[in-house]
């Protein structure tokens, strides 16, 4: 019985490690500054004494965007030469329209307009499923 835990234990912690792996990257520590920025401002929207703070970290979202368009996702080793210009064009592009979302976000914060703020996060957050699924390593 206790071999059939250690049995579920290895292959759980087999699972995890590849996650883990590829979020170890340089853009995968880029985009996670940018998740744990967005997390952040969107708990701390409603307490207006938190503004200076959730712009501060609209900024740092937008830095570490800024580094991670200058990246290649790991998905780009998969996609065939033929294909290449064309993916990095799209993770470009997506890459600008994110950095597009956080000015979006940080005008928001900045007129003190929570409920747009919001909207402007679940979009973001609707891009990123989108944009990793295209474009992160499986």
């Amino acid at each position: 019985m206790k071999l059939k835990h250690l049995f579920a234990l290895l292959a759980a912690f087999a699972i995890t490690v590849p996650a883990i792996a590829e979020d170890d990257t340089p853009l995968g520590k880029e985009m996670d500054k940018i998740s744990k920025a967005l997390k952040a401002v969107n708990r701390d929207l409603a307490d207006a004494s938190k503004k200076a703070d959730n712009l501060k970290k609209i900024a740092d979202a937008k830095e570490a965007c800024a580094a991670g368009a200058k990246m290649d996702p790991a998905k780009t080793k998969e996609v065939s030469a033929g294909d290449k210009a064309k993916f990095l064009e799209g993770y470009e592009a997506a890459m600008v329209e994110l950095g597009k979302g956080l000015d979006s976000l940080k005008a928001a914060v900045e007129g003190g307009k929570a409920d747009e703020a919001k909207a402007i996060i679940e979009k973001l957050n609707a891009a990123k499923k989108d944009a990793h699924r295209k474009y992160k390593a499986d």
